[in-house]
């Protein structure tokens, strides 16, 4: 993961807990409610192979990166924070939706359907995108 500290004129490279190493694993969505807290999700996008550490989370501005206690059950591909909380955010992948209350220190399955992609807005909900034209909206 890179990471700046002065607007991007210089950058830092930091080891996130999700493995990475081969084109297929790796982190593959950010999303950060303010300067320091954000959270990362990825694993390995290929369906036979397992992703036993596919969250992570950060509160020094992506400097250091910490594991989910109980991470996403597999790939993820979007992770978004839900509007008007400090602590909750969806990640999204083509096996499911999880849902964290605690900043991402665990997450916990809340929907089987697949889906790509998700993101937030503070006064229309959440959207998540997926194969074949499948839209979801989770209103606040």
């Amino acid at each position: 993961m890179l990471h700046s500290a002065d607007r991007g004129l210089t950058w830092t490279a930091t080891d996130t807990p999700v493995p990475a190493g081969d084109p297929a694993r790796g982190v593959f969505a950010l999303a950060f409610r303010d300067r320091t807290h954000g959270l990362a999700v990825g694993g390995d996008y290929r369906a036979d192979q397992p992703s036993p550490r596919a969250g992570a989370r950060t509160s020094e501005g992506g400097r250091t990166w910490q594991s989910a206690a109980t991470p996403p059950p597999a790939y993820r591909s979007g992770v978004a924070w839900l509007p008007h909380t400090r602590t909750a955010a969806l990640a999204v992948g083509p096996t499911g939706t999880d849902l964290t209350t605690d900043a991402g220190r665990t997450w916990r399955t809340v929907d089987p359907g697949s889906y790509d992609t998700v993101d937030c807005t503070a006064g229309l909900g959440c959207w998540a995108a997926g194969e074949q034209g499948r839209v979801a909206r989770l209103e606040s």
